[in-house]
C-alpha cells in the first residue's frame, strides 16, 4: 500500500485573508496537496472568491482572524476518513511538496497529535493535528496553534530546508 494511502489526511488551506494577486499561489497549493496524497482538501477564502479546481470551498469575512478559516474549514472534515488535518497557511505557499510529504511520512511513522517541520513557526508554517486534537484546536485556537501543542505535545520533524 502507498504511504499516502495508509492514512487518511485531509489538507486545510487557511487562506481566508488571500487577496486577488493570491488566486494563482491559492490554485498551486491545491495542486500540491493532491500531489503529497490528501483525501480531502478544504480552501478557507474570502466571501467572494470561486472554487480552486480539486477543492472544497468555504467562505470566511473578509479580514476575519485566522482562527475563523480553521474552524470554518476543520468543519468540513466532519464526515470525511481523514485521521489528521493538514493545516497549510497561505502565508506558507511556497513549502515544496517534499518537505510536505516528508512531515507527512513522519506522521504515518510516529502517530502523534501534533507535527510540524522543525525550526519553523507553527502558527505560520504547515502543521498536522490528529482528529483526537480538533476539538482542542477549535477551543484552544484563539491563542494560536502553541496552546494546543502545550496541551498535547509537539513532534518536530526534520526536513530538507529546500523550498
Amino acid at each position: 500500500m502507498a504511504a499516502e494511502h495508509a492514512l487518511p489526511f485531509a489538507v486545510v488551506i487557511l487562506a481566508g485573508r488571500a487577496g486577488a494577486g493570491d488566486v494563482d499561489r491559492v490554485g498551486e497549493m491545491v495542486l500540491t496537496a493532491r500531489g503529497v496524497g490528501a483525501h480531502a482538501i478544504v480552501v478557507a477564502l474570502p466571501r467572494g472568491w470561486r472554487a480552486p479546481a480539486h477543492g472544497r470551498v468555504v467562505h470566511v469575512a473578509p479580514g476575519s482572524a485566522p482562527i475563523a478559516a480553521v474552524r470554518a474549514g476543520m468543519a468540513q472534515l466532519s464526515n470525511t476518513p481523514a485521521r489528521y488535518a493538514l493545516l497549510w497557511p497561505l502565508d506558507a505557499w511556497a513549502v515544496s511538496a517534499d518537505r510536505l510529504r516528508a512531515l507527512v511520512n513522519e506522521v504515518q511513522r510516529e502517530l502523534p497529535s501534533l507535527a510540524a517541520i522543525d525550526g519553523e513557526d507553527v502558527d505560520r508554517a504547515p502543521v498536522m493535528i490528529a482528529r483526537d486534537a480538533w476539538l482542542d484546536l477549535m477551543t484552544l485556537g484563539e491563542h494560536g496553534i502553541e496552546a494546543v501543542a502545550a496541551r498535547r505535545g509537539m513532534h518536530r520533524v526534520v526536513a530538507d530546508r529546500a523550498t
